[in-house]
């Protein structure tokens, strides 16, 4: 059995503040050390669970947060690092030969415009005020989950805070979640005792491995429809460039494809061009 943690810090237990998720920042050493901490806690279950291989893509920022000689040492385990990705968040379920079993989202957030969600974003967090996939908004779980769905790959666990954990369920159904802290506000959490989190954390791991009938297999509709509006309307002028980017308004892009993960790669291809549009001086 194959299995496949894309991780981010956001929805880690003891994260609240964008200072805490930012290699410049005073407080993202910290950070990293519970962003192992969880990580290892999830690959330990897995293994308790007999998973043979176990591939761990780093999915925060430029990517490149996780080191290997402090992830959980066994030769099933290994560290997808560093940007660019072609699939980003969820690169290498399109490649056949090591496609998983099934994948866990660990220390996920809250979409763009939650009222509570710690961090809440969606990619992009200063270009996209708002996602939606088949017109429905949308965090990077469900724009993520249809991309592993896509490539036959269902979902099995999802962690992070009670926000995140509820638009999974809300969206796939009968997931299993593990809330590691739960909301006041957008930079405010309650945080529970840390080591009872990382044993619940990898007890979860285990029994998700061994509850394939938890496992959702999310796709999107055919022809997938993916709304991006941005914050600023520069970054939609940038964003219609694209020719299969449709612009429907001052801000909204609008894309249309029978393909999902070329729907995907498009969304990516429009954050980029947006930040190039970012005014640092007047925003």
């Amino acid at each position: 059995m194959k299995a496949y943690i894309s991780v981010d810090l956001e929805g880690v237990s003891g994260i609240i503040h964008s200072s805490q998720t930012q290699p410049s920042e005073p407080g993202y050493n910290r950070a990293l050390e519970l962003m192992h901490d969880e990580t290892n806690a999830a690959i330990r279950g897995l293994l308790r669970a007999g998973v043979s291989e176990i591939v761990v893509n780093d999915s925060h920022w430029d990517m490149r947060n996780l080191h290997l000689e402090k992830l959980h040492s066994d030769k099933a385990v290994h560290l997808r690092s560093g940007w660019q990705k072609p699939f980003s968040m969820v690169s290498g379920l399109s490649e056949a030969a090591r496609r998983p079993d099934f994948t866990i989202f660990l220390g996920y957030h809250a979409r763009a415009g939650h009222a509570t969600g710690v961090l809440s974003h969606t990619y992009r967090a200063q270009i996209f005020f708002e996602v939606t996939l088949d017109g429905k908004p949308v965090g990077e779980t469900g724009l993520n989950a249809a991309l592993a769905g896509h490539f036959g790959v269902p979902v099995a666990l999802v962690s992070g805070d009670d926000a995140v954990c509820e638009e999974a369920r809300d969206l796939l159904g009968d997931v299993m979640t593990c809330q590691v802290k739960e909301c006041v506000s957008r930079y405010s959490a309650v945080f529970p005792d840390y080591q009872s989190t990382l044993v619940k954390l990898e007890e979860a791991a285990c029994q998700a491995a061994k509850s394939k009938q938890h496992w959702q297999l999310f796709q999107a509709a055919k022809p997938a429809r993916i709304g991006i509006t941005m914050f600023d309307p520069a970054m939609a002028d940038a964003a219609e460039l694209i020719p299969d980017a449709k612009r429907i308004d001052s801000r909204k892009i609008l894309i249309e494809a029978a393909d999902y993960s070329q729907a995907f790669r498009l969304m990516l291809a429009i954050g980029a061009l947006g930040a190039s549009r970012k005014d640092p001086h007047f925003s």
